[in-house]
Parts: C-alpha cells; structure tokens; sequence
C-alpha cells in the first residue's frame, strides 16, 4: 500500500509538470498577451545588448526625405523624371544593383512615365522594383496599371511581414504566389539576383545595431543630393531607394523597443536593407529554438515544484520565488549579451509559477489529507498534545515500521469469560464501556499510544510514535493509576452484585518494530516484536503470582521514583531465559516492605529460614497474595527465586 501510495505520489508530481510545461508552451505562444511580451522582451534585448557594428560597407539608403519632395514640383504620385534621372547618375557611378521601394500604381505625366520605363530597361545594374496586389489595398485599376507598367520589369513584393499580435516586423517576408508565379519579396529578390541562397520560409530579421546609439546601421544619402557626392561613396554599392517621411511607410520593429534616433517607427526602406544585408551577408538572427524553450520550461516547472514540496513558510516561498525569478530574468539578458543567445523568458517563468501554485495547492491538499488521516488515526488513542506534534510535524511519523525502543503494557480482566457467560450483554456492555474509557482516559493522560483494544483488554505502547525519554516512568505510572481505579471500580460493582474482576497488568521494555503495518488506506499502527510477547507474559504471570501489576526489570530499573518489590526470576512459558520481576508499590509501607524484602532475600540464598519468614510476614499482613505464592512455593520444596511457569 504505501508503495502503491510513493507511486501514485510520483506520479502526480510528474503530470504537475508536464501539465505546467505544455500549458505554458501553449500560453505562451498562443496567448496574444504572453506571445506578445515575450517578443517585447526579445527587441528590448536586440536593441539594447546588441554589440554595436560598423556601417554596413555593400549596402546604401537612398532616402526621399522632406527635403526631397520640396525640390520636385509635387509631393504624391512622385515625379518619375527624378527618380529616372536619379537611376541615371546611380548607374553612372558602378552601384552594384537597385532596389526601387516606390510603388508606380498609377500613371504621371506621360513624358516622364516613359523616360522612367525607359530607363529601367536599358540600365544594365540589377534592378528590382516594386510591386503589391489587392490584398494590399491597391484598387484593380492600381492593380492593372502596375502590372501594365512593369512587364518585362525585375519585380519584387513590397510587403513586409508583420506580426500578427502587436505589428512588429520581425520576419523575412520571402514572398506570395499568385496565379501561378511566385513573387519573391523586394529584398529577396534582389538577393536572387545578386547570387544569395534566400530561405524559403520566413525567418527572423537579423537586425543589424548602428556603430553606436542613435546612429543607422546604413549609409542614408538624401535622394536630392546623390548627384553632387563622390562617386566612390557609391560605386559597388547595392541601392536601395525608397522613402523616409514622417508619416509615409514606417514600420514598429525590434529597434522601436529603444529611444531616441533609431527608437521609434522604422522607415521600410531600412527594414528592406536589413533583409537584403542579412542575406547578403548570410547571417542568422538569434532564435530560441522550441526545443530549448521546452527543456527550460521543464526545468523551470521542476524547479517549481521542488519549491512547493519544500516546508517553507509562506513569506519565505514568495521571497524564493521573486529571487529565483529575478535570477532567471538576469541570467536571459546575461546571456545574450556575453553570448548572443536568446533565451525565452515568459514561458519558463510562467511555468515555473504555474508549477508552483499547482504543485502548493497539491502539497496543500496532500498535507491537509494527511494531517486529517494523522488526526483520524490518534486522536481517540493518543493524548491531543501527541497528535497536534504528529500534525505539526508527520516525518516524526514512521510509515512502514522503525525499529525504537518502547514500554509495552497489557491490560487484562480477570475471569471476565466467566463474567460474560453470567451476565446479560445489556447489563455488560454500559459498564464494559465504562470501566474501558477510564482506563482509555488514563493513558491518554500519560501520553501513551492506545495500540487496540481487544473485548476486555488493552494493548499500549509508550515511546511511540513520538519518543519519550521517559517512556517507561510513563507506563509504570499508567498501571499504578489503572490499577488504583481498577480496585475501586472493583468495589463499585461487587455492591451493586456484578462479580466484575481485578485489572491484571504487565510492562516491560526493550526494542520493538513499530508502525503503519496495513497501509495508509487501513492504518494500524502497531508495534511487534519479542518485547510485546514479553509485555503479555507477564500481564498473564499475575494470575500466579497473586500480583496486579508485573513489570520487567529493563523498565523497572529506569523508573528510579517509583519503589517497587522484587516477584523473582522469571521463566515465562516459551522461554528459555527468565526475566526479574517486580512489583511497583503505590503506597508504601516501611514495615512490610522491609519484611518481605528480608525474606525475599532469604529465599535468593537459600536460607531454610525463608518459609518462616514469608509465613510470619502473612500472619501480620493476611492480604499478601505475592508473599503468600513464595510461602506456598517453598511449602512444597522449590527454592530460590527463579520460577518456572508452565503456563501463560
């Protein structure tokens, strides 16, 4: 049974974290809020730790700035002369290759519409231009002109993939097929032109940090002043031309996590040029990969756990809990700043919460059931101090069995097999139950452990399951006060007729095995071993001896404030050996107890005055029944005190 119970107990510790690692998992990336801030986290740890670099010495922005737009003759559709004559002086200076991030969706003045497909045709530079469908809000007239407008034209999508939770453009965005053909997005495409392996499917932006705060990864030239820099700043470049206005094609990014220059919307020219240098440069963008985040969540929801299972209070649990939390969260940004790997940290701390509060309430639950199963155990045989220790602190409870020192004492009635046959069970049983709860009231008051009850008689232990230093004190002091109200209840029943017996005792100590011998789903709680055998022995010899109450020498001999009597050696039915007796005396009188000592004496040394001794000593006191046994022993021949019993 109380393997059966580890099992079980294992068991659901296991499904607590699994269940708080997969729901974490789940949550985190499915719950907008949870997904959401740990992308946050991820650009706050891009845009802040991130080494700074050099500018990116291949790739260049063109941007059409404010100040561009005040040299042209209209703001919106932009004049086509320009940027044909901009195209012009790119190629004039060896750029590499172009890519236009300028929507032509509709027609201009005709002239310079020409002039510009012209151009685009006979440069002889790689050039990309862009292009977008309905899906991007273009009308069909758009949508035709544009199509119209650049057949036989390199075309690359403009869109940029953002997330679909807060917006943020994290992902390559490698294309769309429509119709049959495949459109690569604009970066992509010029990177096919240029010789560049382009993913298939889309993958994080590798962003690329400025050479220090506030400044753009990127060489950005305004448009209108291309035509008066050097050459060399642009020769072998690749161009990417596209706007960078307030309120015209900017985009939230990982670099809009920070302030200042590069916080803030990011005009999609730029988001463009990351894509084409990671690609260009064959960079990876640190991911956590699901396999990592899964072993973290694991981790976490185990070390969860652990902290509900240890016996802390709860003031320390929750100082734990915000140090380890604050440890985790430190040891992720660590960890990419000195080593450049991203790790999650909202799923692993949700589990590792998750964990815990399942895994307390389950503790919870578990130790109030079991404080419960303590409390339904003891209570009605243990003292209510004994019980409210076992319940502040169940490991002093030793499911299974322990082997520990303890004083066994048996209780029996004498003649009561007579006493039941004669007696009506209604007239019985009121005043067995009576005279059982006194003696049930009396241990209880010792602090002994009630270990069962057996029609008349009783089976207690002392020294278990709490220890007791005092264990057999405690039990001799039990007996006395059973015995003193077993000889008054005696008196009480024989007036009103009922023939009711003495209470017969025995105790002795010594090692025994005690505990949970059926299991926690049938608790006994029990002790066995020879000391118990021995303990009923010697409850068994006071029908011989004459006695109430025999205690073995290995438990007399630890109570020194109680005075007993030696009863003599004895060889218990069974044995081979025999064990000192005594006889534990409630009141004391100077006079007999001298004289039974002195014959007592007598008789260990074989002085044939012994019989003389013990027969002067009943003539003064009549109601001896020990001094009265050895006086019958050495009228028939025995000698000594070691007594043989033949039966229990």
């Amino acid at each position: 049974m109380v393997q059966e119970s580890r099992a079980g107990h294992i068991l659901y510790m296991a499904l607590i974290v699994i269940f708080s690692a997969l729901a974490s998992l789940a949550l985190g990336h499915r719950f907008p809020l949870l997904a959401t801030a740990e992308n946050r986290l991820d650009d706050f740890r891009l845009a802040t730790l991130s080494p700074s670099e050099p500018q990116n010495s291949d790739v260049v922005v063109v941007a059409i700035t404010e100040d561009t737009l005040a040299t042209l003759p209209y703001r919106s559709p932009l004049d086509r002369g320009f940027i044909a004559d901009l195209l012009v002086t790119l190629n004039d200076a060896g750029v590499r290759a172009v890519a236009l991030d300028i929507l032509f969706d509709q027609a201009t003045e005709p002239a310079k519409d020409e002039a510009l497909l012209g151009v685009l045709k006979r440069l002889k530079m790689p050039v990309v231009v862009s292009w977008a469908d309905a899906d991007d809000q273009l009308t069909e007239r758009q949508q035709v002109f544009l199509n119209t407008y650049l057949e036989g034209v390199t075309k690359g999508h403009a869109r940029l993939q953002t997330d679909p939770y807060d917006g943020r453009v994290r992902r390559i965005f490698t294309g769309i097929q429509r119709n049959g053909e495949f459109t690569r997005g604009l970066a992509p495409a010029l990177a096919v032109l240029l010789g560049a392996a382009v993913p298939e499917a889309p993958v994080p932006i590798a962003y690329r940090p400025g050479p220090a705060p506030g400044t753009s990864a990127f060489r950005v030239l305004p448009a209108h002043a291309v035509k008066l820099l050097p050459r060399q700043w642009l020769a072998g470049k690749v161009v990417l031309i596209g706007a960078d206005l307030p309120h015209n094609d900017r985009h939230l990014s990982p670099l809009s996590a920070t302030t200042g220059q590069s916080g803030g919307p990011t005009p999609g020219v730029v988001i463009h040029a990351h894509i084409l240098a990671q690609l260009l440069d064959g960079r990876q963008a640190p991911e956590s990969e699901l396999a990592v985040e899964a072993v973290a969540v694991l981790a976490l929801a185990a070390l969860g756990l652990l902290l509900a299972a240890v016996p802390l209070s709860v003031l320390a649990k929750v100082a734990t809990v915000a140090a380890g939390l604050v440890a985790l969260w430190i040891g992720g940004f660590a960890l990419y700043a000195y080593a450049g790997a991203l790790v999650p940290l909202i799923s692993p701390t949700l589990s590792f919460v998750l964990s815990g509060s399942v895994g307390s309430a389950y503790v919870g639950h578990r130790q109030r059931r079991h404080k419960r199963f303590i409390h339904q155990a003891f209570s009605r045989f243990v003292a209510a101090p004994v019980v409210d220790q076992l319940i502040a602190d169940p490991s002093r409870l030793a499911l299974g069995g322990e082997r520990r020192q303890v004083t066994s004492l048996f209780t029996d009635l004498a003649d009561f097999t007579t006493l039941v046959e004669r007696t009506e069970p209604t007239v019985l049983l009121p005043v067995l139950n009576e005279y059982l709860d006194y003696l049930c009231r009396i241990v209880v008051e010792q602090e002994g452990t009630i270990d069962k009850i057996v029609g008349d008689s009783l089976v207690v232990i002392f020294g278990a399951p709490l220890e007791q230093p005092d264990h057999p004190a405690r039990a001799v002091a039990c007996a006395l006060a059973m015995d003193a109200f077993g000889r008054q209840f005696v008196a009480e029943q024989r007036a009103q007729g009922l023939d009711f017996g003495c209470t017969r005792i025995g105790i002795h100590t010594g090692n025994a095995v005690v505990g949970n011998f059926g299991g926690e789903s049938f608790f006994d709680y029990t002790a066995q071993g020879d000391t118990i055998n021995t303990a009923s022995r010697l409850e068994s010899v006071n029908k011989h001896l004459g006695t109430n109450v025999c205690v073995s020498e290995a438990t007399a001999a630890r109570c020194p404030e109680t005075p007993f009597r030696p009863v003599g050696i004895l060889v218990l039915k069974g044995k081979s050996e025999g064990v000192e007796a005594f006889e534990p005396l409630s009141d004391v009188d100077a006079a007999s107890t001298a004289a039974y000592r002195s014959a007592f004496e007598a008789m260990r040394d074989g002085d044939p005055g012994a019989e003389a001794a013990f027969t002067e000593l009943l003539r003064e006191y009549p109601d001896d029944t020990l001094a009265a046994f050895h006086a019958e022993r050495l009228a028939v021949g025995e000698k000594g005190v070691t007594i043989v019993l033949r039966e229990k």
